[in-house]
């Protein structure tokens, strides 16, 4: 049996995007994901504490698809001008709420606060439900 496809539907992308990074993975294979990541990041120019803010962002949203997405996800880093793009797709129920991490969530609660703090690194977010959740947050390098 094939595995699913977890990519998201075709997006409009400026046609100077470059393709940095795209990578199936489940909870096995975060800790690979996340050094490809930062890797990506300071060979882009970002400096450490930009590159550091970036690795946890994205990892954030990696660790929220294998907790709440079906176990594994997708991500994809590209990027477009001054801008890199994080992606992060997987195949579980989606997100209900599309304000999810808006709001700071007490200390004494467990959990909760992945999208929170890529909310607060990422330049923008855009959170789309299409068989799963795909989340795209921006970060600018300059």
């Amino acid at each position: 049996m094939s595995s699913p496809d977890l990519r998201p539907p075709d997006r409009d992308r400026p046609a100077v995007a470059v393709d940095l990074l795209e990578q199936q993975f489940d909870a096995a294979g975060l800790y690979a994901l996340r050094s490809a990541i930062a890797a990506h990041a300071s060979e882009l120019g970002a400096d450490a504490r930009r590159a550091g803010e970036i690795v946890l962002a994205c990892h954030e949203l990696a660790i929220n698809a294998v907790r709440h997405g079906g176990g594994r996800g997708r991500l994809r880093l590209w990027r477009s001008g001054d801008l890199l793009y994080c992606e992060v797709a997987d195949d579980g129920p989606g997100l209900a709420d599309p304000d999810a991490g808006s709001q700071r969530v007490p200390l004494a609660e467990p959990g909760g606060r992945g999208l929170w703090i890529v909310r607060r690194l990422a330049d923008s977010i855009e959170i789309a439900n299409h068989h799963g959740t795909t989340i795209t947050a921006a970060f600018a390098l300059g």
